[in-house]
């Protein structure tokens, strides 16, 4: 036990070297979804879906459709069933319902749950069983007979070792009872203890998202009922790893799965101990650009609800490329309660990936601490809506170098006038540079390339655009050596500039001009044309190997004659030398046996012919126990004859 108590607090303290925080909440896109799945519960026959549907859509704020329709389900299937779980679920929907006419019958539930009530070898009695038996009692505005009896048999039933399911229904039940269920206050840190931590961010119980859940909401249940006030055994570390694992399961498609989730969401917002906040950018990473830098953030609690204070929101600090590039601005509130923006339009901020950290501390006292307020990362991207393509030039230069490249300047957006000319003994080059529009400092990008297109057949060859030391772009481009790649075809090609990158908001394509390649008449070689490259190609038909040639058929009949010829001569001698049949003994195991045997043979015959294995061993099986039965009999026979 101190094992693992030194265990929790080491994981613990690991939690709290990196900060935490909520980066999601539930969406009015979530609710919908999560209120679509509810309703195919209602669908269902199964009493625990429609349960969990009503629950689930009260939770939700939204009106049940056809609300005696499913009280008259509910009168349906409550008699199918007389399990405690099945009952419970359905006085649970008539009660949540509220408005059903009639009278749900389960009378003899109810004697059921006294019963197992008074037991006192309660062995066999589950901890669920008593869960859903008191809260059947509950439903229905009964109580058990003696509290006492039931605190005790609780007490009995709750062990160290205990399932962490049973360890919820217990709590739970324990909640119910009020004050009196106290003692089990010190068993809440031990079932905490075991619940598992992925990637440092999240925290589930074994079972998945309906056990952490029936756990979680039973702790807070439990704690509101025995008052544990300071002594809340959930830390605050904690609350938002479980927050973070219960949004990372909003996409649930289940009636049981949405009714658990808005349960836990529902606790975690509304409780007396903390309040998880979710801090999220309204935009995808920001969606900031060159021209308009308004940073907005959204603050809410986990279920998109407003925060019951204003909050004094400010950057602690901003890095581009690992170097601070601002801190200690403040955001300014705005018209919509939950969002708050910051101007991002700073002289000196260029385009790039921002990794933000920001802080909120309420501006009014609060008597719900807020968690997750400090320290919030942020990733914000800051992209360029146009950047400028500076020092372009074009040209051709022969491979001997003996003189210099003849190159030509273009200004972004122009084509040059005139057609330039190479062959396979001259090289391409094309040189350019890349600068923000705002603050003209060079931009690298993901991707550059130079493109060729056949104006005949539209093939394209497409070459990268290397960076130099000067954070400038270069393609120098040897058309021998690159010949292949125009598959030798001379022609008039389209030349294009292609910029791509993740910052910007679009990518550039420039027709920058065309060229007239000349390969050499060896290399030279038809070129398909480029619509034809993408035609379905010619279906490839599989050909099996020929079999081998059969011999002639009087070789097969002059084997079969060799094959039967010892049957033959076994004949010819019986013939010869007498067979004695008079000995033979007619009764049922003499010609079973024979029988069976010579049932064998055929069947031997039989599987030469067309029979195959599986079905000739099957038979075999039947004829060779008779084979045997038979056998043992005759045998048995012949020996008391020879004995008389």
């Amino acid at each position: 036990m101190k094992v693992a108590f030194l265990f929790f607090v080491v994981t613990s303290c690991l939690c709290l070297t990196s900060s935490l925080s909520v980066d999601t909440y539930l969406t009015s896109r979530d609710k919908d979804q999560l209120k679509s799945v509810l309703l195919s519960g209602l669908e269902s026959e199964n009493l625990s879906d429609v349960f969990y549907a009503v629950s689930g859509l009260q939770q939700l704020d939204q009106q049940i459709p056809g609300v005696q329709a499913v009280c008259n389900k509910l009168l349906k299937l409550v008699g199918k069933s007389k399990s405690l779980d099945t009952v419970y679920f359905s006085t649970s929907a008539w009660n949540a319902i509220a408005t059903c006419s009639g009278k749900l019958v389960v009378d003899e539930s109810v004697q059921d749950v006294y019963t197992m009530l008074e037991k006192k070898d309660i062995r066999d009695v589950h901890m669920s069983d008593l869960y859903f038996g008191v809260s059947i009692l509950s439903n229905l505005n009964l109580k058990p007979k003696d509290i006492t009896k039931l605190i005790n048999i609780i007490k009995r039933k709750m062990k160290p070792d205990d399932t962490i399911t049973d360890f919820g229904y217990s709590i739970h039940l324990l909640a119910s009872l009020g004050p009196e269920g106290r003692f089990a206050f010190n068993r809440l840190s031990d079932a905490i203890m075991q619940v598992d931590q992925v990637d440092r961010k999240f925290l589930q119980f074994e079972g998945g998202l309906s056990v952490t859940a029936l756990v979680l909401t039973g702790v807070y249940k439990f704690c509101d009922a025995v008052q544990c006030n300071t002594s809340f055994p959930i830390q605050n570390d904690q609350a938002l790893m479980f927050s973070n694992y219960f949004l990372s399961r909003k996409s649930v498609q289940t009636p049981k799965g949405a009714y658990f989730l808005l349960s836990a969401l529902k606790t975690l917002s509304n409780n007396k101990y903390h309040l998880p906040i979710a801090a999220t950018l309204v935009k995808p990473m920001g969606d900031l650009d060159d021209t308009q830098k308004i940073l907005s953030v959204r603050f809410t609690n986990l279920l998109g609800e407003p925060l019951p204070t204003s909050l004094s929101v400010g950057v602690e600090s901003a890095m581009l490329n690992n170097k601070v590039v601002m801190s200690k601005n403040k955001f300014k509130s705005t018209a919509d309660k939950t969002v708050y923006e910051l101007d991002f339009n700073e002289p000196d901020l260029s385009i790039g990936i921002y990794s933000i950290v920001i802080s909120a501390t309420p501006l009014e006292k609060v008597k719900i601490p807020l968690l997750g307020n400090t320290a919030i990362p942020l990733e914000v991207k800051v992209s360029a809506s146009s950047v400028n393509i500076v020092d372009f030039k074009v040209g051709t230069t022969d491979n001997d170098q003996q003189t210099g490249p003849s190159l030509q300047t273009l200004k972004y957006g122009e084509k040059l006038p005139t057609q330039l000319k190479a062959d396979h003994m001259q090289r391409i080059i094309v040189r350019f540079a890349i600068k923000d529009h705002q603050v003209k400092k060079h931009v690298l990008v993901h991707q550059a390339f130079v493109r060729f297109t056949n104006i005949k057949t539209g093939s394209q060859s497409v070459f990268v655009a290397e960076l130099d030391s000067q954070n400038s772009y270069k393609l120098d481009m040897d058309l021998g050596v690159k010949s292949v790649s125009f598959k030798h075809a001379s022609g008039l090609y389209s030349i294009d500039l292609i910029i791509g990158d993740s910052l910007l908001k679009k990518p550039i394509v420039w027709h920058f001009s065309d060229i007239k390649l000349k390969f050499s008449e060896v290399e030279s070689d038809a070129s398909e044309p480029f619509a034809d490259f993408y035609k379905p190609k010619k279906l490839i038909s599989h050909t099996f190997r020929e079999p081998e040639p059969r011999p002639p058929h009087i070789v097969s009949l002059l084997f079969t004659v060799l094959s039967l010829a010892p049957l033959l001569v076994l004949f010819v001698l019986w013939a010869r030398l007498g067979v004695n049949i008079k000995n033979f003994p007619f009764n049922l195991s003499a010609i079973g046996f024979h029988s069976a045997l010579a049932s064998i043979f055929i069947l031997f015959g039989m599987f030469w012919v067309y029979l195959d294995m599986f079905i000739t061993l099957k038979y075999l099986c039947l004829l060779g126990i008779s084979t045997f039965l038979f056998g043992n009999r005759l045998l048995s026979y012949i020996a008391r004859r020879r004995n008389k």
